[in-house]
């Protein structure tokens, strides 16, 4: 009885760090394309500052 006891908590175990693994690779993969987006909107951000502060006049 203790054994079966034993195998019971112990897949439940597994079970539960399985289903943890798998919701952790989820929420990094929704952070990565968070941070893609992020990268892009810095890239523009950084080259519309350089434009305001370095204008180009035409003569």
């Amino acid at each position: 009885m203790f054994k079966e006891l034993s195998n019971e908590f112990e897949q439940r175990l597994i079970l539960i760090h399985r289903e943890q693994m798998k919701k952790w690779q989820e929420e990094i993969k929704e952070l990565r394309l968070v941070d893609a987006s992020n990268e892009e909107a810095s890239a523009l951000l950084n080259n519309a500052r350089f434009l305001l502060q370095n204008p180009i006049f035409d003569s």
